[in-house]
């Protein structure tokens, strides 16, 4: 068997989810303008490499803080269907749906919060997720982190810690391919056998051509949109 892992955020998405979700809270008044910019500068230092990841998870957790999980299950189901579904493109969808039929175990591995993800993932058919939880208490998010986070160098530890509790282990795959597109996630693109880079960030570019890994271009401008895209 082999385990077939794909990041989430521009790769199987051509987009970013988190700073998409901000966006569309604040449009919708579930989150204060000034939001915005704190998320560039987080996003300025994703970009750079040093992105304190738990002040990150910290600052998106805080936006679910206050109403039931029922009122953001429905907020999340708007924005889903608006502004992810038409940045899921064709080689993203297909990639997935050729991994599922070679009867690939496969999974999305992402630093965005779980309940942001599990939505998104949605979009591709079940699959398991690994991402850092969110507390509940009283149907209500507490805006404190299950676990670690699934970021840089964590991701290996969390993957090995997900196929632990399912009574797996990296060994019991023939291969280990992992789709990504940024340096952030160079310690799990080492750990597997066979590392795919997607959308690839500068950075990542050009280790890749470096070391020889196979390069693709997912972002859905390099492909025709269908009757359905155009649609959305």
């Amino acid at each position: 068997m082999r385990l077939t892992l794909f990041d989430l955020d521009h790769t199987l998405l051509d987009g970013d989810s988190n700073l998409l979700w901000l966006a569309w809270l604040v449009e919708r008044g579930e989150a204060p303008p000034e939001r915005l910019a704190q998320q560039d500068t987080f996003y300025a230092q994703y970009q750079a490499g040093t992105l304190d990841i738990d002040a990150y998870l910290a600052f998106h957790l805080s936006l679910l803080v206050g109403p039931e999980r029922s009122h953001w299950e429905a907020v999340r189901a708007a924005f889903v269907a608006d502004r992810i579904a038409p940045l899921i493109g064709p080689a993203a969808r297909d990639a997935v749906a050729q991994h599922r039929a070679d009867g690939d175990l496969i999974a999305v591995v992402t630093a965005t919060h779980a309940f942001l993800a599990q939505g998104i993932v949605s979009l591709l058919a079940p699959m398991p997720l690994v991402a850092t939880g969110c507390e509940l208490e009283g149907g209500r998010f507490t805006g404190r982190p299950i676990g670690g986070p699934c970021f840089a160098g964590a991701k290996f530890g969390q993957v090995q810690a997900w196929l632990h509790a399912d009574g797996r282990s990296l060994a019991d795959f023939d291969a280990v391919r992992f789709y990504s597109d940024s340096a952030n996630d160079l310690p799990l693109l080492d750990a597997v056998s066979e590392p795919v880079v997607v959308n690839a960030d500068p950075r990542l570019s050009a280790i890749a051509r470096e070391r020889g890994w196979p390069q693709l271009q997912w972002r859905r401008s390099f492909y025709p949109l269908s009757s359905t895209d155009q649609q959305n």
